[in-house]
């Protein structure tokens, strides 16, 4: 996902080795959707995992009442839809193609849990995975917090420095970031005079 750690990207390499090895008997279906074509739909149960060869994807959030959020942007190398597989079945987000050419290699629900059955190597690659990404998720939003404290307590400096780390993620994180700026009271006044 954006901003990938060297961890996460020894996450991959590892999983993607790991599934490779798998490739004969989980039968991958080869997908090659267009541009802004979705291919996971917030909402719908999941049916399967896409690993991604080629292109870029949003993640992205809808809810009701409030614009959409780009949670984070993936390329090759990133598996999609893995913690739906062992959660409630349910995707909490949907995935879009914006860069083209784009190569999917979409693996069955089925065939997946039959692998991970029988290979405990992959099966803690992919909840590693899964953690990485939930500490990733769990840094943005004490990040946020940590933004909230500082216009409380109008600590601009400390403000700018969380700021400046929420710009490095993805696009809702970047608004996050400028509506933080605003929220400062000492932004708010000397903007009003």
């Amino acid at each position: 996902m954006e901003s990938a750690t060297p961890q996460l990207a020894s996450i991959r390499s590892r999983l993607r080795m790991l599934l490779d090895a798998h490739m004969d008997n989980l039968q991958p279906q080869l997908l090659q959707p267009a541009r802004n074509e979705v291919v996971i739909e917030q909402g719908a149960a999941a049916e399967s995992l896409l690993i991604v060869n080629k292109g870029r994807l949003v993640v992205e959030l809808e809810q009701t009442g409030q614009p959409q959020r780009t949670l984070a942007i993936v390329e090759a190398g990133d598996l999609l839809g893995e913690m739906a597989l062992f959660g409630d079945g349910l995707h909490t987000a949907r995935v879009r193609v914006i860069a083209t050419p784009a190569e999917l290699l979409c693996i069955s629900r089925e065939a997946l849990l039959q692998a991970v059955l029988f290979d405990s190597e992959l099966t803690a690659e992919i909840l590693h995975l899964s953690s990485e990404r939930c500490r990733q998720s769990n840094r943005l939003v004490t990040l946020l917090l940590n933004g909230l404290q500082a216009c409380g307590e109008n600590d601009a400096k400390a403000l700018e420095r969380i700021c400046r780390q929420l710009q490095q993620g993805p696009e809702s994180m970047h608004a996050a970031a400028t509506t933080l700026m605003r929220l400062l009271p000492s932004q708010r006044s000397s903007s009003s005079a």
